[in-house]
Parts: structure tokens; sequence; C-alpha cells
């Protein structure tokens, strides 16, 4: 016995604006034609306008809607690490970048570096096959690799990634910080206590009241030249 597939489609024409759509909620119906409904699509997104977007160069989506942006040249800081007792980082990605905390010279682990005298606070850059030490700035060494400082600043680089800075204190022979002398460093002597003009005052007014003066015996002076 023969038989024959038709088509669900076969004998109807391709939709048309004018073919007409009906819904009904409960005893109230709704209709529009095609070309209505197609002023509800959504339509291409705007600088103004929410809409539809579609992936562009170095953009990917899943099939889930999940997107994806592949940046050429992004950089992901992984922390500080000690090229020299510690091993490259095996599962390390290209623009992987870390901070050294040590000085010395790297172990063999680290390609491209191995052997090579590494300083605290060098930047550790990994591209894919090999290391560079300060590559990550660029050819031209722009940015900020360590933190020189001089008298009366000082430095604390026992954590590299968040070096502490200091100002010494101020002494007879040497510049430095100050404070504000207060009453009572006047009274004591307090070194590294600066009086300024209000602590002067206010001292001068306590050793001597306004309108308090000392008196003064004239009659025991000699007398003035005629």
């Amino acid at each position: 016995m023969a038989t024959t597939t038709e088509s669900p489609t076969a004998g109807r024409s391709l939709p048309q604006p004018s073919d007409l759509l009906l819904v009904q909620r409960g005893a109230s119906p709704y209709k529009a034609t095609a070309e209505q409904l197609k002023s509800y699509m959504l339509s291409p997104a705007t600088a103004a306008v929410i809409g539809a977007i579609k992936p562009g160069t170095n953009l990917s989506v899943d099939a889930d809607g999940t997107l994806h942006a592949a940046i050429s040249g992004a950089l992901t800081y992984r922390g500080a690490i000690d090229p020299t007792t510690t091993a490259a980082p095996a599962g390390a990605a290209v623009g992987d970048v870390y901070l050294a905390s040590s000085s010395g010279l790297a172990l063999a682990s680290w390609s491209g570096i191995a052997g090579q005298d590494i300083a605290q606070g060098d930047l550790l850059l990994f591209d894919g096959s090999s290391w560079s030490a300060n590559a990550a700035l660029g050819p031209d060494g722009a940015g900020v690799i360590r933190i020189q400082v001089a008298t009366p600043l000082a430095i604390d680089e026992s954590d590299p990634a968040q070096p502490l800075l200091s100002i010494k204190p101020a002494s007879t022979s040497a510049a430095g910080v100050l404070r504000l002398a207060a009453a009572e460093d006047l009274t004591a002597g307090t070194e590294g206590a600066a009086v300024d003009a209000a602590a002067l005052k206010e001292a001068m007014a306590t050793a001597q009241p306004l309108g308090d003066y000392m008196p003064l015996d004239i009659s025991s002076l000699p007398a003035l030249p005629a």
C-alpha cells in the first residue's frame, strides 16, 4: 500500500501583514494583525533605547545565554609569591601577574627568568609559555614597581603588596614630623612638641596674667643727671 506524507504547511501561504491573530482571556477576546505584532518584537538596542544585542568582536554566548568576553592583553593579579623558594604556578594562565615577595635568583621552574636576579617588588608576568620580570609595565617601564624614600620618610616592605610608609620623629639634628605642644608639654619640656602662637600666648598669660604687673620700686634707682 502506497502512503503519502503531507506537509502541515502544504497549501498554505506564507504569513502576510494582514493575517489576524486572536487571543481570548476569559470572556475578553484580543486581536491584532501580524503587522501590529511586529511592532512589539524586540528591536536592536541603541544608546537611548533598550533592545536586542548580538555578540561582537571578542564576545561569545553559550547555549544557556551566558556571555563571555575575551579581552586581549588583559592582566590578572594573583598576589605575592617568592620565586626564589616557590616553584612557578603550574596552572598559570596568559596574563597572570605575581608580585615577587623577596629578592634572589628565580628557581628553574620559572621559564624565561630562571636563574635571573629578581628584586623584591618585581612584577612577574606569564605570557602563556614563559615568565618575564616587570614586562607587565610595557617597554617604557611606566608604572610603580617600588617606592623609594629618603629621610625623614621610612618604609616597611615586610608585605611587598602593601608597603607601609611612615615619617620619623624630628629632633634637634634631623628633620621629621612634629606635634603641637600642649600646656603640660611646655612645663615638662617634652621633646618633639612644637610650640605654636596659640600655645605661646596661653603660656605667657599663665605666667603673667593680663593687667597683673610686677611692682617696681624706683626709689633705689640712681637719680637722672640734671
